[in-house]
């Protein structure tokens, strides 16, 4: 089940996905991409009716709501969720690090050790 932390991305407290969960997600995504490319060369439209007409983005977004229960507006989004790409809690603020290879909090600036990286965020933080 998916766990609530912060998303740097969205400015804002989300269901953070595990690689198991994000995939299937993350695989209309992929193929969002290759469908707007493919309408826009069958169409010659904009890449706004392109977007707008992709059944791929209206899946992922349902797909992330009906495990979560949170509605996103955009399929972009969904790219900021998944859990592997942020670090642990900080120690001090308890906000996740932005990446795993992070070293100083950008939340409240908290350093790690010289030679530490905060590592990844998992579901059991």
């Amino acid at each position: 089940m998916p766990r609530t932390f912060y998303s740097y991305r969205l400015g804002r407290e989300v269901p953070l996905l595990s690689d198991e969960e994000y995939e299937p997600i993350g695989a209309h995504l992929e193929n969002y991409s290759d469908a707007i490319m493919e309408y826009l060369r069958i169409q010659g439209c904009s890449i706004t009716e392109a977007r707008n007409r992709n059944p791929c983005r209206q899946k992922a977004l349902a797909d992330y709501e009906e495990l979560t229960g949170v509605k996103l507006e955009h399929p972009e989004q969904i790219y900021a969720l998944a859990l592997s790409h942020y670090g642990r809690p900080c120690p001090n603020c308890a906000k996740p690090f932005r990446t795993p290879q992070a070293r100083m909090c950008a939340e409240c600036g908290h350093q790690l050790p010289e030679g530490e990286v905060a590592g990844p965020l998992t579901a059991e933080e």
